[in-house]
């Protein structure tokens, strides 16, 4: 006979933490690029002709890493999620277990 299917909620909770982690290193990628624009005095005459393309490279970027936040945040909370919802599972089926073997006993 199977054991069933285990799963390993601490696993599950360490791997969303990793996420959580690199969600706040994104974050801190975006905050940092912000930050390091160029202001538009050190462009000069001539690099004002190409600080428009930069600048619209440079927020594509930005949003991408915005998008990149998100998605580890998204990830972050799914699997944390899953992890309780079989921790939830876990305790549920463990006391419905115990009532089961209470009632094979003789109790109530």
């Amino acid at each position: 006979m199977a054991d069933g299917v285990i799963v390993p909620t601490d696993k599950l909770t360490s791997t969303a933490e990793v996420l959580k982690g690199l969600s706040t290193s994104a974050g801190e990628i975006q905050t940092a690029m912000a930050a390091a624009d160029p202001p538009g005095v050190l462009w000069g005459g001539l690099g004002l002709l190409f600080m428009g393309h930069y600048n619209g490279k440079a927020d594509e970027v930005r949003e991408h890493v915005g998008l990149i936040v998100k998605a580890f945040d998204s990830q972050h909370g799914a699997i944390t999620a899953n992890a309780d919802a079989y921790r939830r599972l876990d305790e549920e089926l463990a006391a419905a277990f115990q009532r089961f073997q209470d009632k094979l006993a003789g109790g109530s």
